[in-house]
């Protein structure tokens, strides 16, 4: 059974953010607008599945010594906030079979247009992009071609995982570094330290944030 679905959360970009972690769509329940669909000590925000890895990942590659764990939205919120980190998913509604969470059963794609607006405005700062699957990043290109952004990407390296990406939006062009990450859904066969290790190495630019951006580490 195919179900029209919105998306539940607006991008969360806080002041003085310089990289956007983008996804695709949270799972059914999730997208529910009843609390009570969420399961035990799942949170109402991007990766909140009780069962997804994102926020055990991210607060181990950026506070490790940190014995807190972020158990709600605004903790989530926080988190990002303090490493100058944004989160948003390109579709703002799909259609979903069989109220399966997997990429692989969303169709009907239409895209959210607000992320688009905030990362190609003259205010933003971001420099950094990270897509969670490469699902991600080919729905994001497509998102671009669909609302008239002309695109360029350059320097991408033979895994496909880290490009340049120039884009042209009425009289500007933005330049960010991209990279793709293994996705943080417990279907994708890695251990919790193998997705530590690779979002550590991903996430390497930062511990230079003074500096302007010189590429992704490989």
């Amino acid at each position: 059974m195919l179900e029209r679905q919105e998306h539940p959360f607006s991008p969360y970009i806080p002041s003085g953010a310089i990289a956007l972690i983008i996804g695709t769509a949270p799972p059914w329940r999730l997208c529910q607008k009843e609390d009570s669909a969420l399961g035990e000590g799942e949170i109402p925000f991007f990766y909140g599945s009780i069962h997804n890895l994102f926020w055990y990942v991210i607060k181990a590659v950026f506070e490790p010594d940190n014995p807190r764990w972020p158990r709600s939205k605004a903790q989530c919120e926080s988190l990002l906030k303090r490493h100058k980190l944004a989160v948003g998913d390109i579709l703002h509604s799909f259609l979903r079979k069989d109220q399966r969470a997997a990429d692989d059963h969303l169709t009907g794609f239409v895209f959210d247009t607000r992320l688009l607006a905030r990362i190609y405005s003259p205010h933003s700062e971001l420099r950094y992009l990270f897509f969670t699957g490469h699902f991600a990043a080919n729905l994001y290109l497509k998102a671009l071609k669909k609302h008239g952004y002309i695109y360029h990407i350059h320097g991408e390296d033979k895994s496909k995982k880290t490009f340049l990406l120039s884009v042209q939006s009425k009289d500007s062009v933005y330049s960010h570094n991209c990279r793709v990450l293994s996705s943080p859904s417990p279907r994708i066969n890695r251990s919790l330290d193998e997705m530590i290790a690779e979002y550590r190495r991903s996430f390497a630019p930062f511990s230079s944030r003074d500096e302007a951006p010189k590429g992704l580490s490989e």
